[in-house]
């Protein structure tokens, strides 16, 4: 099993919403609070606080400005990007970043969005969502993953919530250490031309740990389809080919564990998978997309 073990986790956490523009009346002058006007800190420590404003102090805005994080929190408030930099700043500090790899954890995630996989996703549709959104996330997962199943609900909610937006792509990547996987990720492709996949994905999803070939086709005759076309399939390999190939494409773009998610090609780098994050993410993907790179203010 792939896993996420170390700072970058899959792990699904509340977020806190995003609160005012404006100075806390009680900042203490030099506080972090005085240096993070605007960004939500209720749900660090004391120490992540000071991490994420020594942060602010001292880097500069990706946006391009002439100016600090913090220096835009505070005095150029027309800037769009410098909120979600110290947002995203403090999520990595949540999760445990220390001063000395904040910085890093930043540049890795920013340099990700000059590095784009080719990711073939014409033949995985349908994507969940509306198909014409213009920004397409691609999540290469394996039904039996806990992992991937602790991120679905969210994953697919955030989609939904966000018609016109964004879109879902599924691609497999089903782990051989993982009973069932590999004849899953075969079925669920099967089922996709049989204009069923969401259905049939959400049915393997509730049934993870009984995957074997008669519990697959008894799915598929449940969703009224040809249950011995599938079994036909799967004792051929009809669809081996199709998995393998997945796998190899995630491979060489980079994926590390499963699930990983790749927005208009883009590996997602970030400190946690929850709405907030993504939708930090989604937003930094939309003024790229727009403006060919970061806004100038």
């Amino acid at each position: 099993m792939q896993r996420r073990t170390a700072l970058l986790s899959a792990a699904i956490a509340c977020a806190v919403a995003a609160g005012s523009t404006s100075t806390p009346a009680s900042a203490a002058p030099g506080s972090a609070e005085e240096a993070l006007p605007g960004v939500p800190l209720d749900d660090l420590t004391p120490a992540q606080r000071e991490i994420v404003a020594a942060f602010a102090r001292d880097e500069f805005c990706y946006c391009g400005c002439p100016h600090t994080v913090a220096g835009c929190l505070r005095d150029h408030q027309a800037c769009k990007h410098a909120p979600r930099m110290a947002r995203l700043a403090a999520r990595y500090a949540r999760a445990g970043a220390q001063k000395e790899e904040l910085a890093k954890l930043l540049d890795e995630y920013y340099a990700s969005f000059d590095k784009r996989a080719r990711l073939e996703t014409a033949s995985y549709g349908p994507p969940l969502g509306d198909p014409a959104a213009p920004i397409t996330i691609v999540e290469f997962s394996d039904f039996a993953c806990p992992f991937c199943a602790q991120l679905r609900p969210v994953l697919e909610r955030f989609v939904e919530e966000r018609t016109g937006r964004v879109k879902l792509v599924y691609k497999p990547f089903p782990i051989d250490a993982h009973p069932g996987a590999f004849e899953a990720a075969q079925a669920a492709e099967w089922a996709r031309g049989q204009g069923i996949f969401w259905k049939y994905h959400d049915t393997l999803y509730a049934n993870a740990r009984s995957l074997s070939p008669g519990e697959l086709a008894s799915y598929a005759r449940g969703l009224g389809a040809d249950g011995d076309a599938l079994e036909a399939a799967l004792e051929s390999g009809a669809f081996k080919g199709r998995v393998q190939a997945s796998r190899e494409e995630a491979r060489v773009a980079g994926l590390r564990a499963t699930p990983t998610l790749f927005i208009d090609g883009r590996r997602l780098v970030l400190p946690d998978l929850n709405e907030s994050t993504l939708e930090l993410t989604l937003e930094d993907e939309e003024e790229w997309k727009a403006h060919g790179g970061w806004e100038r203010d």
